[in-house]
Protein backbone atom coordinates (compact mmCIF):
# COMPACT_ATOMS: atom_id res chain seq x y z
CA UNK A 1 0.00 0.00 0.00
CA UNK A 2 2.75 2.45 0.82
CA UNK A 3 4.46 2.17 -3.11
CA UNK A 4 0.88 2.52 -4.36
CA UNK A 5 0.68 5.92 -1.99
CA UNK A 6 3.67 6.56 -3.31
CA UNK A 7 2.77 5.95 -6.99
CA UNK A 8 -0.48 8.47 -6.62
CA UNK A 9 1.23 10.95 -4.97
CA UNK A 10 4.04 11.14 -7.19
CA UNK A 11 1.43 11.46 -10.21
CA UNK A 12 -0.21 14.84 -8.52
CA UNK A 13 3.80 16.17 -7.56
CA UNK A 14 4.10 15.41 -11.11
CA UNK A 15 1.22 17.01 -12.03
CA UNK A 16 1.71 20.58 -10.36
CA UNK A 17 4.13 22.16 -8.45
CA UNK A 18 4.26 26.06 -7.94
CA UNK A 19 6.68 27.49 -10.43
CA UNK A 20 8.56 29.27 -7.08
CA UNK A 21 11.96 27.27 -8.06
CA UNK A 22 13.62 30.24 -10.71
CA UNK A 23 12.25 32.74 -8.72
CA UNK A 24 13.86 31.61 -5.30
CA UNK A 25 16.76 31.55 -7.06
CA UNK A 26 16.69 34.88 -8.91
CA UNK A 27 16.92 36.51 -5.26
CA UNK A 28 20.91 35.21 -5.08
CA UNK A 29 22.03 34.34 -8.92
CA UNK A 30 22.20 36.44 -11.42
CA UNK A 31 21.09 35.01 -14.76
CA UNK A 32 23.97 36.27 -17.24
CA UNK A 33 26.21 35.06 -18.09
CA UNK A 34 24.89 31.41 -17.52
CA UNK A 35 27.29 28.85 -15.62
CA UNK A 36 28.37 26.06 -17.54
CA UNK A 37 27.50 23.22 -15.53
CA UNK A 38 24.74 22.32 -12.60
CA UNK A 39 23.61 19.63 -10.80
CA UNK A 40 20.54 19.30 -8.84
CA UNK A 41 20.40 16.95 -6.09
CA UNK A 42 16.75 15.61 -5.02
CA UNK A 43 15.43 16.51 -8.93
CA UNK A 44 11.81 14.61 -8.44
CA UNK A 45 10.33 15.34 -11.17
CA UNK A 46 12.50 18.14 -12.74
CA UNK A 47 10.80 21.24 -11.75
CA UNK A 48 14.05 22.41 -10.07
CA UNK A 49 16.31 21.31 -12.71
CA UNK A 50 14.67 22.89 -14.90
CA UNK A 51 14.94 26.48 -12.86
CA UNK A 52 18.63 25.52 -12.46
CA UNK A 53 19.17 25.70 -16.04
CA UNK A 54 18.23 29.10 -16.23
CA UNK A 55 21.00 29.84 -14.69
CA UNK A 56 23.28 27.01 -16.04
CA UNK A 57 23.98 26.08 -19.40
CA UNK A 58 24.24 22.20 -19.09
CA UNK A 59 22.29 20.52 -15.81
CA UNK A 60 21.75 17.16 -14.85
CA UNK A 61 19.42 16.30 -11.95
CA UNK A 62 19.58 13.44 -9.73
CA UNK A 63 16.75 11.83 -7.56
CA UNK A 64 16.71 8.36 -5.55
CA UNK A 65 13.27 7.62 -6.54
CA UNK A 66 12.66 6.01 -10.08
CA UNK A 67 9.16 7.01 -9.60
CA UNK A 68 10.20 10.62 -9.98
CA UNK A 69 13.08 9.98 -12.75
CA UNK A 70 10.21 7.84 -14.95
CA UNK A 71 7.92 11.16 -14.60
CA UNK A 72 10.51 14.06 -15.44
CA UNK A 73 9.84 16.77 -17.36
CA UNK A 74 12.20 16.67 -20.88
CA UNK A 75 13.85 19.98 -21.02
CA UNK A 76 16.36 21.80 -23.45
CA UNK A 77 19.99 21.50 -21.68
CA UNK A 78 18.37 19.23 -18.60
CA UNK A 79 19.32 15.41 -18.52
CA UNK A 80 18.07 12.98 -15.51
CA UNK A 81 19.58 9.79 -13.62
CA UNK A 82 18.22 7.92 -10.81
CA UNK A 83 20.90 7.69 -7.97
CA UNK A 84 21.02 7.41 -4.66
CA UNK A 85 22.76 10.64 -3.19
CA UNK A 86 25.69 10.19 -0.84
CA UNK A 87 27.56 9.06 -3.54
CA UNK A 88 27.56 11.33 -7.07
CA UNK A 89 28.72 9.26 -9.49
CA UNK A 90 30.66 12.49 -11.33
CA UNK A 91 33.97 13.52 -12.15
CA UNK A 92 35.89 15.71 -9.93
CA UNK A 93 35.98 19.29 -10.03
CA UNK A 94 33.24 19.04 -12.52
CA UNK A 95 30.38 21.38 -11.49
CA UNK A 96 29.58 25.50 -11.05
CA UNK A 97 26.57 25.57 -9.16
CA UNK A 98 25.26 22.56 -6.86
CA UNK A 99 21.41 23.18 -5.78
CA UNK A 100 19.39 21.01 -2.97
CA UNK A 101 15.51 22.33 -3.23
CA UNK A 102 13.70 21.22 -0.45
CA UNK A 103 15.81 17.65 -0.57
CA UNK A 104 18.69 18.32 2.04
CA UNK A 105 16.19 17.43 4.92
CA UNK A 106 16.40 13.80 3.74
CA UNK A 107 20.17 13.83 2.06
CA UNK A 108 22.09 15.62 4.51
CA UNK A 109 24.69 14.06 5.52
CA UNK A 110 28.76 14.25 5.81
CA UNK A 111 29.32 12.16 3.36
CA UNK A 112 26.70 14.10 0.98
CA UNK A 113 28.54 17.19 1.84
CA UNK A 114 31.84 15.37 0.79
CA UNK A 115 31.13 14.54 -2.62
CA UNK A 116 29.24 17.58 -3.33
CA UNK A 117 32.91 19.51 -2.85
CA UNK A 118 34.46 17.00 -4.86
CA UNK A 119 31.96 17.02 -7.60
CA UNK A 120 32.37 20.51 -7.40
CA UNK A 121 34.81 23.53 -8.99
CA UNK A 122 36.93 25.96 -6.46
CA UNK A 123 34.43 28.54 -5.53
CA UNK A 124 31.30 27.10 -6.76
CA UNK A 125 28.40 27.91 -5.49
CA UNK A 126 25.81 25.02 -3.19
CA UNK A 127 22.35 26.60 -2.82
CA UNK A 128 19.92 24.67 -0.25
CA UNK A 129 16.31 26.65 -0.67
CA UNK A 130 12.74 25.88 -0.26
CA UNK A 131 9.33 26.90 0.04
CA UNK A 132 6.33 26.21 2.38
CA UNK A 133 3.13 26.39 0.90
CA UNK A 134 1.00 27.40 3.91
CA UNK A 135 -2.65 25.38 3.77
CA UNK A 136 -3.91 26.13 7.09
CA UNK A 137 -6.40 28.66 6.36
CA UNK A 138 -7.73 25.84 3.11
CA UNK A 139 -7.32 22.70 5.65
CA UNK A 140 -10.12 24.90 7.95
CA UNK A 141 -12.15 26.36 4.76
CA UNK A 142 -12.34 22.08 3.96
CA UNK A 143 -13.18 21.00 7.55
CA UNK A 144 -10.10 19.23 8.07
CA UNK A 145 -8.79 19.37 11.51
CA UNK A 146 -4.94 20.74 11.18
CA UNK A 147 -5.14 20.98 15.64
CA UNK A 148 -4.13 17.27 15.44
CA UNK A 149 -2.16 17.21 12.93
CA UNK A 150 0.85 15.41 14.10
CA UNK A 151 3.86 17.29 12.79
CA UNK A 152 6.57 15.19 10.75
CA UNK A 153 9.86 17.71 11.80
CA UNK A 154 10.01 18.72 8.51
CA UNK A 155 13.34 21.78 8.48
CA UNK A 156 12.54 24.17 5.78
CA UNK A 157 15.67 26.45 6.71
CA UNK A 158 17.96 22.96 6.68
CA UNK A 159 21.27 23.74 5.80
CA UNK A 160 25.09 22.35 6.15
CA UNK A 161 25.07 23.58 9.88
CA UNK A 162 26.24 21.45 12.63
CA UNK A 163 28.47 19.03 9.45
CA UNK A 164 31.98 19.96 8.80
CA UNK A 165 32.62 22.89 6.69
CA UNK A 166 35.60 23.99 6.39
CA UNK A 167 35.75 23.83 2.73
CA UNK A 168 32.70 25.77 2.65
CA UNK A 169 31.24 29.38 3.70
CA UNK A 170 28.33 30.37 4.37
CA UNK A 171 27.35 33.01 2.16
CA UNK A 172 23.62 34.09 2.70
CA UNK A 173 21.07 33.00 4.54
CA UNK A 174 17.35 34.40 4.70
CA UNK A 175 13.76 33.43 4.62
CA UNK A 176 10.99 35.51 2.64
CA UNK A 177 7.19 35.39 2.81
CA UNK A 178 4.92 35.57 -0.51
CA UNK A 179 1.87 34.97 -2.25
CA UNK A 180 1.51 33.26 -5.25
CA UNK A 181 -1.72 32.96 -7.87
CA UNK A 182 -3.21 29.41 -8.42
CA UNK A 183 -6.39 27.15 -9.75
CA UNK A 184 -8.59 25.26 -7.51
CA UNK A 185 -7.75 22.44 -9.69
CA UNK A 186 -3.58 22.44 -8.80
CA UNK A 187 -4.59 23.54 -5.48
CA UNK A 188 -6.17 20.12 -5.48
CA UNK A 189 -3.17 18.39 -7.00
CA UNK A 190 -0.81 20.26 -3.73
CA UNK A 191 -3.31 18.87 -1.27
CA UNK A 192 -2.73 15.50 -2.72
CA UNK A 193 1.52 15.59 -3.46
CA UNK A 194 2.65 14.34 -0.28
CA UNK A 195 1.62 10.94 1.69
CA UNK A 196 0.56 12.74 4.92
CA UNK A 197 -2.13 14.94 2.93
CA UNK A 198 -3.57 12.58 0.75
CA UNK A 199 -4.04 10.48 3.46
CA UNK A 200 -5.28 13.00 5.53
CA UNK A 201 -7.57 13.94 2.42
CA UNK A 202 -8.77 10.52 1.62
CA UNK A 203 -9.73 10.22 5.51
CA UNK A 204 -11.59 13.49 4.82
CA UNK A 205 -13.44 12.39 1.53
CA UNK A 206 -13.03 9.11 0.76
CA UNK A 207 -10.28 7.25 -1.69
CA UNK A 208 -12.87 7.10 -4.83
CA UNK A 209 -12.64 9.90 -7.36
CA UNK A 210 -10.72 11.55 -4.50
CA UNK A 211 -9.24 14.33 -7.07
CA UNK A 212 -12.53 15.29 -8.75
CA UNK A 213 -13.94 15.37 -5.06
CA UNK A 214 -11.80 17.48 -3.79
CA UNK A 215 -11.55 20.23 -6.94
CA UNK A 216 -15.79 20.05 -6.56
CA UNK A 217 -15.29 21.09 -2.70
CA UNK A 218 -12.38 23.33 -3.16
CA UNK A 219 -14.12 25.41 -5.90
CA UNK A 220 -18.02 25.13 -3.28
CA UNK A 221 -15.93 26.31 -0.68
CA UNK A 222 -14.11 29.66 -2.83
CA UNK A 223 -16.89 30.88 -5.05
CA UNK A 224 -13.80 30.45 -7.75
CA UNK A 225 -11.54 28.57 -10.01
CA UNK A 226 -8.81 30.67 -9.08
CA UNK A 227 -7.28 31.90 -5.83
CA UNK A 228 -4.03 33.22 -3.96
CA UNK A 229 -2.31 31.43 -1.40
CA UNK A 230 0.45 32.19 0.79
CA UNK A 231 4.63 30.39 1.27
CA UNK A 232 7.16 30.83 2.59
CA UNK A 233 10.59 30.59 0.85
CA UNK A 234 13.98 29.75 2.58
CA UNK A 235 17.47 30.10 1.41
CA UNK A 236 21.23 29.14 2.08
CA UNK A 237 24.01 29.73 0.01
CA UNK A 238 27.50 28.36 0.17
CA UNK A 239 30.92 28.85 -1.85
CA UNK A 240 33.23 25.95 -2.03
CA UNK A 241 36.95 26.74 -1.18
CA UNK A 242 38.68 24.25 -2.07
CA UNK A 243 43.24 23.61 -2.89
CA UNK A 244 43.91 26.24 -0.90
CA UNK A 245 41.76 29.05 -3.14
Amino acid sequence: MSKEYDQITALHYAAYRPSLHEDILKTYLPTTPKSNYGLDIGCGTGQSAIALSKFCKTVVGVDPSKEMIKKSIKHTGVSYESMETKTLNFDSDRFDIITFAGSLFYAKSQELLDECIRVSKANSLIIAYDFEILLTDILKLLGVDTETDVTSGYDHEINFSGLHTTNVHLNSQYKQSIRFDITVADLAHVLLSSKNDYLTMANTFGTENLFEKLQQELETKLNTTHTTIKANTFLSAYTVKKYGL
